[in-house]
């Protein structure tokens, strides 16, 4: 993490030195130099679509039967479901979707703390903890010294847990509106507590979740008109995935008007039957809200496309695809393409979505859905090989088990999934391959614009941007490619405030300072509140040496949305700059407080003791600067030792 505060000790006063370039940008934020020529991207054509103003909201133009589409129509919550459909709820309530989210009290007496779970564990150089007392569970964070008792220390209360515990479970607390994913798993399978995947030492305080990361695991939430991924309370409308989230609101339906005011999935054609599992079950590389719609804008009985734009990895006809997710395996299977008479192949074809299918009855339930059309008794296509073959590769004759085999997730330790290409003779499992500079994308949904879609280019820019962020393609690579996409797209509608916060965002990576700070506050102007789009300006601002405007847009930033410690480091690294050191100790203090661990933190506070004479204080502390072991330890320690010579020196 290159966010270093290095500290210079002068006479009896010590002056912040240079702060590292990295200490101005946000973590995973590097910006991108010398850039390469565009690259293609299939469906480019149709950036050629005619110019088209802000799309109305389709819910209104909808001329379709069912009358709960109409955006007024009210959520009532599965409890009015339940009065009508006793058996279904009952049902519902054993299947994943309908556990996606929990509160962690109802869970506590299922869940195990023993060390037989791998409880505690080490990883990234500290000891994690989960730890159950009374009606609460924490999460613990422990760095031991040489006696093996805690130095520093972070807990952690978690208040819900995600996943359905079918694979495993994450975990939420909330802080300041703010829900943060702890950095603690727990995974089914291997029946064991881990690093939950993708964390970094930077990050173990917790990730801020954003709303959209929640959108697939509950049910509705109540987010702060002003703050994106700010949330207000009740945080849940309903706990997991409801009974409206597939068959639409149910206000009409449940005061007793039956015509036409639910939607049943299994009647709509197969497009739209698709699309009420794609809301959730489609993940692609990108995934990107439409402009002029919201998060929860989606109705059953609509097509997808008109609310969500999702990026996936473009593939030549008859190519088999990697990297992708269930969905898209299946688009790819022979039986999805080649409907049987009348019966075309989707989800549900397979998957009650109100039942829970448990391991002991997986071979014969799937078994039975692949006769529907393999039947050879009804005269139907069966297996190519004998019945004696079969058993002697599998005694219970599983479909399955040949057809779609289980495969270790790459992405996700300790987990397991299943092929969903139905290949005939399975040779080898999907897998996870892009090279960033021969990989385009499409929109999943390209096909269904006849006319062109007129946000192809919103689409891929902001896919982009998403993209760079996560680390999954190289800035120097793609940076100019969305830049020019994003202005192109804001030609046709300038007031995208979500378009042109990407555009901020690829601007920076271009090292384009002077622009993406003009972007950026002209965006916020219109959304005053947003802490990301905040700091972002102070970044700009920093790169630009305007020390004042970055340090108020850090302030506003952090002010907003205290929990992210990566923007606490840059705001300190400003102040220690520009030598306001009251305000620096107190926002040291307020970074060790929130992140205990954090390598800049305890080095500007070794800096602060050493100021005020405390040698042995300033060395304990560095001792725990060693003991956290960060990449850079070398650089501290010279400086470390560099100080202590010079406060020597001037003590005479």
């Amino acid at each position: 993490m290159p966010d270093e505060l290095p500290l210079m000790k002068r006479g009896n006063r010590w002056r912040p030195g240079l702060l590292a370039a990295g200490l101005m940008l946000l973590v995973g934020l590097s910006i991108a130099g010398v850039l390469l020529a565009r690259w293609l991207i299939p469906g480019s054509a149709e950036i050629l679509a005619p110019a088209s103003t802000q799309p109305t909201d389709p819910r209104l133009s909808y001329t379709g039967p069912y009358r709960n589409i109409d955006p007024g129509v009210r959520y009532v919550g599965d409890a009015a479901c339940a009065g009508c459909h006793k058996d279904i709820a009952q049902t519902y309530a054993r299947h994943p979707m309908g556990r996606s989210l929990v509160p962690a009290e109802n869970l506590l007496d299922r869940q195990r703390y023993g060390p037989d779970t791998n409880n505690p564990f080490t990883a990234l150089g500290r000891r994690f903890q989960v730890k159950r007392e009374g009606d609460h569970l924490w999460h613990r964070q422990i760095l031991l010294d040489d006696s093996r008792k805690p130095t520093v220390e972070l807990t952690q209360e978690v208040h819900w847990l995600i996943g359905s515990g079918q694979k495993g479970y994450s975990y939420l607390t909330e802080k300041s509106g703010y829900l943060l994913q702890t950095p603690i798993s727990w995974f089914t399978q291997k029946q064991r507590w881990d690093l939950s995947p993708g964390f970094v030492p930077s990050a173990l305080a917790g990730r801020v979740v954003p709303a959209s990361c929640l959108f697939c695991h509950t049910n509705r939430l109540h987010q702060h008109p002003e703050h994106p991924d700010r949330f207000e309370p009740p945080i849940f409308e309903g706990h997991a995935i409801g009974c409206e989230r597939c068959h639409g609101p149910g206000e009409l339906h449940a005061r007793g008007d039956f015509d036409r005011t639910i939607v049943n999935p299994a009647e709509l054609s197969p497009p739209l039957r698709d699309a009420v599992c794609e809301q959730c079950h489609l993940e692609g590389e990108s995934r990107t809200v439409r402009s002029g719609r919201g998060l929860f804008d989606y109705r059953p009985g609509m097509p997808l496309h008109d609310f969500w734009a999702v990026l996936v990895q473009a593939r030549t006809s008859g190519e088999d695809s990697k990297a992708v997710n269930h969905v898209e395996q299946m688009y790819q299977s022979k039986c999805f393409q080649r409907p049987v008479g009348k019966r075309k192949l989707g989800c549900i074809t397979c998957h009650d979505p109100h039942v829970y299918v448990g391991p002991e009855k997986r071979e014969v339930h799937y078994r039975a859905r692949c006769l529907q059309c393999h039947d050879e008794a009804k005269g139907q296509h069966g297996c190519s090989e004998s019945l004696l073959q079969r058993q002697q590769v599998n005694p219970a004759d599983s479909c399955i088990g040949c057809h779609m085999p289980r495969y270790t997730s790459s992405d996700v330790a300790h987990t397991a999934s299943t092929d969903h290409r139905i290949v005939r003779r399975p040779r080898q499992r999907p897998v996870r391959l892009m090279d960033p500079e021969k990989t385009s994308f499409v929109d999943f949904y390209h096909d269904r614009f006849p006319q062109g879609d007129p946000q192809t280019e919103r689409t891929l820019g902001m896919g982009l941007v998403k993209m760079m962020n996560s680390g999954m393609l190289q800035p120097e690579r793609h940076a100019e490619q969305a830049v020019f996409l994003l202005e192109s797209a804001l030609t046709r509608d300038p007031e995208d405030v979500e378009l042109r916060a990407s555009k901020v965002q690829a601007l920076l990576r271009q090292n384009r300072s002077s622009e993406a700070l003009a972007e950026a506050e002209s965006v916020l102007v219109k959304r005053p509140g947003d802490w990301r789009l905040l700091a972002h300006a102070a970044i700009a601002a920093g790169m630009e040496r305007q020390t004042d405007r970055a340090l108020d847009y850090w302030r506003r930033a952090v002010e907003i949305n205290p929990s992210v410690p990566d923007h606490q480091v840059h705001l300190l690294g400003m102040l220690l700059r520009a030598r306001r050191m009251d305000e620096a100790r107190a926002t040291c203090q307020t970074l060790l407080q929130l992140d205990p661990f954090n390598v800049s933190g305890r080095q500007a506070w070794v800096g602060f003791l050493l100021e005020q004479g405390e040698q042995a204080e300033a060395s304990k502390e560095f001792d725990v600067i060693r003991r956290l072991k960060p990449p850079n330890l070398a650089q501290r320690e010279a400086w470390f030792q560099q100080q202590m010579r010079l406060l020597r020196k001037d003590g005479g």
